[in-house]
């Protein structure tokens, strides 16, 4: 039986913070869905529990290659990238005063029975400076430290637990993603900290009372387990489709028209792909949902199990297509410096994003050569 201040914890965690801080409403009609979880996220817990024990028992995570954590197999690739991580927490913890790895952090003094797990902080009584650091294994969303709510929240339970014994007055917010060679870091004061408390505790109210606004948006719809079903959000895609092509006098949309669907196509587009897993998961109950019904999907012939075999004594090495190995297994095998030289870059396809991007603006009129060469 799960008891009032796990279920709070549940409403109010820290990771699902950047859902009920931007929506409040959402806690409330999320609460008739159950947990679920997935391979990404097995593999994502995976990953921190490698990394957790290769931090509080000082080893490398190729220790354990092919052996199992909780009965899962830790794979090379797995250990390389968690290797990663774990070099980047190292780098700091010769300065530390403190390491804490897969802490329970209470921030209850600002969210109601709020508590959560940090992946790692270090604290640097030299400079009066808390680090946090967050591990993020999937590679599908990129994630920022700047502004990030959940290593805030994390900080705020930190400092007040040990606001005795240390006086700590800036956080830095690291975030690596090691999958995507993403790492982000991010400076905040304790007063800026404090200023984040106040809108955590306001928000916090809010999404526990009978009449909690809803505020959609890309942020906080993305992990909304109720978004399929939110009339609100139904409403706000509507009306940002519907009233760009309302009373249009000519037959073409205008440029603003336009921009107003691109600024929120990923919202759009999550929401579409909420409703097709609505409707793929009740099907796939055997239920019925007028105007659609399963087909079976097209697939590729594959090679059955004795097709080597039988290959190899019919064709010999012609059996096989040899191709050159990667940049990455040859630099295992060959000093960086020697494939450096060899090596040509192509440069990235060009991409549509919003102007608040922080990504350098290209100019057409001055894409050159497809190619750089690496130096």
């Amino acid at each position: 039986m799960i008891n009032h201040s796990e279920r709070l914890h549940a409403k109010l965690s820290a990771s699902s913070s950047s859902r009920w801080l931007n929506c409040p409403g959402s806690v409330k009609l999320e609460e008739k869905y159950p947990d679920f979880t997935s391979d990404f996220a097995e593999e994502g817990t995976l990953a921190h529990e490698l990394a957790d024990i290769c931090l509080k028992n000082e080893e490398n995570a190729d220790k354990y290659i092919n052996k199992k954590i909780t009965d899962k197999i830790i794979t090379e690739e797995m250990a390389n990238y968690v290797q990663v991580y774990i070099d980047y927490i190292r780098a700091f913890e010769s300065y530390s005063s403190m390491l804490l790895t897969e802490e329970r952090v209470d921030f209850s003094n600002t969210v109601p029975s709020g508590f959560g797990t940090v992946d790692c902080a270090i604290i640097n009584e030299e400079n009066h400076t808390l680090h946090i650091f967050d591990l993020k294994y999937g590679k599908g969303v990129l994630v920022d430290a700047e502004n990030n709510t959940q290593a805030q929240l994390y900080a705020l339970g930190l400092i007040n637990e040990l606001k005795f014994l240390y006086d700590i007055k800036d956080i830095i917010i690291h975030i690596i993603q090691p999958r995507i060679s993403n790492f982000s870091k991010w400076g905040i004061s304790i007063k800026q900290l404090n200023e984040f408390a106040k809108y955590a505790s306001k928000q916090a109210d809010l999404a526990l009372s009978d009449n909690a606004p809803f505020n959609p948006g890309e942020k906080q719809c993305r992990w909304c387990k109720a978004k399929a079903d939110c009339k609100v959000l139904f409403n706000f895609t509507n009306d940002i489709v519907k009233n760009q092509f309302d009373d249009i006098d000519s037959t073409k949309t205008t440029d603003e028209q336009k921009r107003s669907i691109l600024d929120n196509k990923k919202l759009i587009e999550l929401y579409i792909k909420s409703i097709e897993e609505y409707v793929y998961n009740k099907l796939q109950k055997g239920e019925k949902f007028k105007g659609y019904k399963f087909v079976q999907g097209r697939s590729n012939r594959k090679w059955a199990e004795d097709a080597e075999e039988f290959l190899l004594k019919k064709l010999g090495e012609d059996a096989y297509n040899k191709k050159l190995i990667s940049i990455t297994e040859a630099e295992k095998k060959i000093s960086k410096d020697e494939i450096k030289s060899l090596t040509l870059k192509p440069r990235g396809k060009l991409t549509v994003v919003q102007s608040s991007d922080k990504r350098k603006e290209i100019k057409v009129d001055k894409i050159e050569n497809e190619f750089e060469q690496l130096t």
